[in-house]
């Protein structure tokens, strides 16, 4: 893509991402979402408790623009909590998911110009690796700058390496390759959870170690953008090729289960309501992103280790 298209991009995201949860700006969960999901999965007596994360000044949140989300998993039949708590082996204990989206260090909750600092303390890390190896499974989404670097060492924990910069929105397929035909995930295209398409809206790209599975792989010309800014782009902005990498991956990690990606709204429905357009940012009702949700919940089944 030319320099004047990448800037008008760049433009664009900004647009999308300015603002935060429930401040009143135009990015907000869509108030008319309905899954399509109708499908109970589990027993009463099985039902997997999935903890939202709350405490690290995240981004999406399971009341503001990831309320779609928590539909889509509760008509699954997930039992969906927040966490408000720093990450500790007692309180990890008391579920089989976490979820961290778009988390942010406090200083950067308002402030996304650099330096962009680290969301999680080391303790944390330390704790929530060895719940993940104990068996508990963990979804890690790091959208744009600055997400990637607020997650950067969860990320490392595991093996990813987060590039702390945004690239274009993508559709990854089965028919060229870019949308993996994993076997619990993905599955049959004609079966009734089959996924052929996914489309992310932005975000990020990571590189996964050698023991991960990319299910959406960047093809050969797809760049990211790494301004030192978020948004704020130059003739003389860094770009990397991305061929190869991930924008969405898992890993078995001792008994537990790993899966990050980095884009968010592909998991949500959101609403501009300075317009009333539903899906003008993007997500689970937008054209072109008609089985994200069941590819949402096969991420997540497999997360509970029920596939």
């Amino acid at each position: 893509m030319k320099l004047i298209g990448k800037v008008i991009f760049a433009l664009a995201l900004f647009g999308i991402a300015s603002c935060s949860d429930n401040d009143g700006l135009p990015q907000q969960a869509n108030p008319d979402f309905i899954p399509k999901n109708k499908f109970d999965s589990f027993s009463e007596k099985r039902r997997p408790i999935v903890w939202i994360d709350e405490a690290h000044s995240n981004y999406h949140t399971a009341k503001g623009r990831y309320k779609p989300f928590v539909q889509v998993l509760t008509s699954s039949g997930f039992i969906v909590k927040t966490n408000d708590e720093k990450f500790t082996s007692e309180h990890l204990q008391d579920t089989d998911i976490l979820v961290i989206a778009n988390a942010l260090h406090e200083n950067n909750r308002w402030d996304w110009t650099p330096p962009h600092f680290r969301a999680f303390e080391p303790e944390e890390v330390v704790e929530l690796k060895k719940w993940v190896l104990e068996g508990g499974s963990l979804l890690l989404i790091a959208d744009h700058i600055p997400f990637p670097k607020a997650s950067e060492e969860i990320a490392a924990a595991f093996g990813f390496k987060l590039a702390n910069g945004h690239v274009e929105a993508a559709t990854f397929t089965i028919d060229d390759a870019t949308l993996a035909k994993h076997p619990a995930i993905i599955k049959d295209v004609f079966s009734l959870n089959g996924v052929i398409q996914v489309k992310s809206f932005g975000g990020s790209a990571f590189q996964i170690p050698e023991s991960a599975i990319s299910l959406l792989t960047f093809k050969s010309d797809e760049i990211s953008l790494m301004p030192n800014k978020p948004f704020v782009v130059r003739a003389t902005t860094e770009r990397i090729s991305i061929n190869g990498w991930s924008q969405g991956a898992i890993l078995e990690a001792g008994k537990g289960r790993v899966a990050v990606f980095g884009e968010a709204s592909m998991f949500t429905s959101q609403i501009d309501i300075s317009t009333g357009k539903v899906g003008g940012y993007g997500g689970l009702i937008a054209h072109g992103a008609e089985q994200n949700e069941q590819f949402l919940l096969n991420v997540m089944h497999w997360l509970s280790h029920k596939n």
